[in-house]
């Protein structure tokens, strides 16, 4: 099975935030550091607030699509309800 894209995003943001990650790689992290949960928490709020697109990137997704707007949530909300594999 794949790695879900709120799986690697959290993933991403543990090994940019703690300078630990090689001796306690993902998500094998040690009793003092913050849990996976965390950063899946925070991953997602991420993946959240890049929702709403802005108007360069409709722009670009409507010389594509017919509506980009619509394309983009769709495949934000299809990360957020874990179906992004």
């Amino acid at each position: 099975m794949s790695e879900s894209t709120i799986e690697r995003v959290a993933r991403a943001i543990y090994e940019e935030d703690d300078p630990w990650h090689t001796a306690f790689p993902w998500p094998n992290l040690n009793e003092k550091q913050t849990s996976p949960d965390a950063y899946r928490r925070i991953a997602r709020a991420a993946i959240e607030a890049m929702r709403e697109p802005t108007a360069a990137m409709v722009s670009a997704g409507s010389d594509e699509m017919t509506n980009g707007k619509n394309v983009w949530h769709a495949m934000i909300d299809t990360i957020l309800k874990g179906e992004g594999r």
